[in-house]
């Protein structure tokens, strides 16, 4: 019994019958190791599933890390701004206002302005385009503006509007008149961007705290946008 032996028969239609003879030893390998590699397969298939899961928890952890990075920045930023618009502020009409915010009861109350100071002071930036080096020169009532804007889209060219806004050392906010054509673009890498306009009526130099950059893309959306102090950018 012990050489006791299977036999395996292949038939096909077009050739004579073939058979094999099989130990039972060969064939109990055969089995196992049909068992091991179909283990070995299962297991592969639940280490990869695994390994994606803890890929995808390491990557949405990742994002979660990111944005809460973007929004410290983003308070640090406004912190910043603050700081800006209270160095901005002379030492004597910065008491004047707090005296006239916590004015006594008796008196009549002091209307107060509203400001809403994300839309003023917080920088936007989609990471569409990059300016650098913008500076101003003003002479008289005139401000001209030079900047350079690069196209930070290597794959495809870039094309938009920019324009400028007045920020006042109130908070406020004016529109500049500026020249659309100066501030049109369609760049493929790079453009330096000159400008020239006047400040608004009844609006001096000291009345001022910064200009606000805002470029638009080719849809109207606001891709970037930032306030530049006049005592950073004015040559």
């Amino acid at each position: 019994m012990s050489d006791s032996k299977y036999s395996v028969l292949f038939m096909r239609d077009d050739r004579d019958v073939t058979r094999y003879r099989v130990s039972p030893f060969w064939l109990k390998m055969f089995i196992f190791s049909q068992i091991f590699l179909f283990l070995f397969a299962a297991g592969g298939i639940y280490m990869g599933v695994r390994g994606f899961k803890i890929n995808a928890d390491l990557h949405s952890e990742k994002k979660d890390l990111e944005q809460r990075l973007v929004d410290a920045e983003v308070r640090l930023e406004r912190l910043g701004n603050m700081e800006k618009i209270l160095e901005s502020y002379d030492p004597a009409e910065l008491q004047s206002l707090l005296s006239a915010a916590t004015s006594p009861e008796e008196e009549e109350p002091v209307q107060q302005v509203e400001i809403n100071l994300n839309e003023i002071f917080v920088r936007l930036d989609t990471q569409q385009v990059g300016v650098e080096n913008l500076q101003a020169k003003l002479t008289n009532r005139k401000l001209a503006v030079t900047f350079e804007l690069n196209n930070l889209q290597a794959s495809k060219p870039m094309a938009g509007q920019a324009d400028f806004v007045f920020i006042k050392k109130d908070g406020t906010s004016v529109a500049a008149k500026t020249n659309k054509n100066d501030l049109g673009f369609q760049i493929q890498r790079f453009k330096r961007i000159q400008t020239t306009f006047l400040l608004p009526d009844g609006v001096g130099k000291d009345d001022l705290f910064g200009l606000r950059l805002e470029i638009k893309g080719k849809g109207g959306d606001v891709i970037f946008a930032e306030t530049y102090p006049l005592y950073h950018i004015l040559a």
